[in-house]
């Protein structure tokens, strides 16, 4: 497999992972919140919302972070 094959294939991958990550986070809370809070008042409703959005944000970042340092876009990033 040729090296551009393999970078493509890799960025699909990433791409898939972030789509299915925030739409599993979206609809994940919310049936949450529907079904199995309904006694949560609306503060303790939005926390659980963004706790599941900082997971979500975190795990599509960490995917991000690791393609870009596998390019070579973060070196010298961190030098001081």
């Amino acid at each position: 497999m040729s090296m551009e094959r393999k970078s493509s294939v890799g960025l699909m991958a990433r791409v898939i992972v972030t789509i299915v990550t925030l739409a599993g986070f979206l609809t994940g809370s919310l049936i949450y919140i529907a079904f199995f809070a309904p006694n949560y008042n609306l503060l303790q409703q939005l926390v659980v919302f963004l706790v599941a959005f900082i997971i979500a944000i975190t795990v599509v970042a960490i995917t991000w972070v690791t393609w870009a340092g596998r390019r070579g876009m973060m070196r010298g990033m961190w030098s001081l």
